[in-house]
């Protein structure tokens, strides 16, 4: 039997307890109904950034991100006389840097005591950021696995076009493949096993050599312009993805012309993707899928530059601009 179990003495103080739950993320809370306050504790303050221990209802409201807003409100007002156990997440804030909080407590009398409702606000963010990561994960699988089956019928029309013979285009198009395998190798690599800055100019032609023999391309990339070890997927993923989209709507689609053109100066990297034409009854993307969507948080989010892109009967004008080191 266990002793000394009587939960007295220093250990046992409100404030070791407190601590202790502060620790674990878990903030203390209640609220007045009739008078729309809010008491909240120290780790609560810093969840809604304010100073003040009393806090009106409404200006906590206000900081909530506006998605979830409207929603939070009727859970939060339904806590206050539904007997129940709830649970209900927000986001305090807006962009990346939202705090993710779950609401959670008894309703109505149960959770009251005099005139306040009282209850915990709970961090959950790095959840809900894994929460995240993990559906893009998903998508993004998924994505790649349908844009490699694109690639793949994109590559046989090529070589089927150029094929003297059975033999000819069977080892032609394995050729291909091998090369697609290798820059896909490069585009997912681990940056724990292969280390040290590559050359955007080799990445490059790397991603586009299974293009080589069915389109008019031409990289003009300084020998300065390098992916850091840890940027090189995000390289990869863009480059590869604007191959994708050309296989599928235009210059690599089979006889058009592809510039890559990239350029350092005033601490920036520039690069142009610019297509002709697209072939003839060929779609054109809309900039509006997954993968632009990608794109745009790899580019802004991860590199911290900006893109702008073109697209018209003319063809795909495509450039990104992002700080180097």
């Amino acid at each position: 039997m266990a002793q000394d179990t009587d939960p007295t003495g220093d250990g046992w103080t409100l404030a070791s307890f407190t601590a202790a739950i502060h620790r674990g993320g878990v903030g203390l809370w209640a609220w007045s109904p009739e008078r729309r306050l809010a008491q909240l504790d120290g780790l609560c303050r810093a969840f809604w950034d304010t100073t003040e221990p009393v806090v009106g209802i409404d200006a906590l409201f206000a900081k909530v991100n506006a998605e979830d807003r409207p929603g939070m409100m009727r859970d939060w007002a339904a806590s206050a006389t539904d007997p129940q156990a709830y649970s209900f997440d927000f986001r305090i804030g807006d962009g990346a840097d939202a705090r993710w909080i779950s609401a959670r407590g008894v309703g109505g009398e149960a959770g009251r005591v005099g005139e306040w409702v009282q209850a915990i606000f709970l961090d959950i963010t790095d959840r809900k950021r894994a929460e995240d990561a993990e559906r893009l994960l998903t998508a993004e699988l998924a994505h790649r696995v349908s844009n490699m089956f694109t690639v793949a019928r994109a590559l046989t029309a090529i070589v089927a076009r150029e094929a003297t013979s059975t033999p000819h285009f069977a080892e032609d198009l394995s050729q291909r493949f091998g090369v697609l395998h290798e820059a896909t190798a490069l585009a997912t690599r681990s940056n724990r096993a292969d280390r040290g800055d590559v050359r955007l100019r080799d990445l490059a032609e790397r991603i586009l050599a299974p293009y080589l023999n069915g389109a008019n391309i031409a990289v003009d990339i300084p020998d300065a312009a390098v992916a850091p070890p840890d940027k090189v997927n995000d390289y990869a993923m863009i480059v590869h993805e604007l191959a994708t989209n050309s296989a599928k709507y235009g210059a690599l689609a089979g006889g058009g012309t592809l510039r890559l053109v990239g350029r350092v100066a005033d601490r920036a990297l520039t690069l142009d993707w610019t297509e002709g034409g697209a072939p003839s009854g060929m779609p054109k993307a809309d900039g509006t899928g997954f993968g632009s969507r990608l794109l745009k948080q790899t580019i802004e989010r991860s590199l911290a530059g900006r893109f702008d892109r073109t697209i018209d009967a003319a063809g795909l004008r495509f450039r990104m601009v992002v700080p180097t080191r």
